[in-house]
């Protein structure tokens, strides 16, 4: 498959995802979880790109570096997918515990953490410059969220950006 309809593939997940929350904001329950397919579609090119390209490393190098983007893409799941689910019991007010607690959009920060070492793992420029721009995608995704979609989607938003950095993590005590 072409890179640049993998590319489209993934916008196209992105923009699925900003309609998910469009669909939340009003509460249009059954096609937020058909637009939940965002989540997927993002994902999709990933693994197609593992079909078409093989790493150029050896064993030693690539068994630990394969682990490691594999825990990345756990991580990036678990928080964008998996953790707000699980642990909010207040499904009205925003989520401000686990991860969400030191930064406001820790999915971007993992998924960003994977496509550095996915396009380590697969060491190819097209690769990279692929997974750049899914980061720059992600990016505009989180900042529109933060701007203008979760203001509007809870109530303690703007509390919450008080106390909660964008994307870089607040040491431990530093409020």
């Amino acid at each position: 498959m072409d890179l640049i309809k993998l590319f489209l593939l993934g916008v196209g997940g992105y923009l699925l995802l900003g309609l998910f929350d469009l669909a939340q904001i009003h509460h249009k329950r059954w096609l937020s979880r058909f637009l939940s397919i965002g989540f997927l579609v993002s994902a999709l090119p990933y693994a197609l790109l593992l079909v078409r390209f093989s790493s150029p490393h050896p064993l030693p190098l690539l068994i630990p570096l394969s682990l490691l983007t594999a825990a990345a893409a756990l991580a990036t799941l678990y928080v964008a997918v998996l953790e707000i689910p699980l642990r909010h019991k207040d499904s009205e007010g925003v989520y401000s515990q686990g991860s969400y607690a030191r930064v406001r959009h820790p999915g971007f920060l993992a998924h960003l953490v994977f496509n550095l070492l996915f396009s380590l793992t697969l060491f190819d420029g097209a690769v990279a410059c692929l997974c750049l721009l899914f980061v720059s995608c992600n990016l505009i995704l989180v900042t529109v969220e933060d701007r203008v979609l979760f203001p509007t989607l809870f109530a303690d938003y703007e509390h919450y950006k008080q106390t909660t950095n964008f994307l870089i993590p607040r040491r431990r005590g530093h409020r």
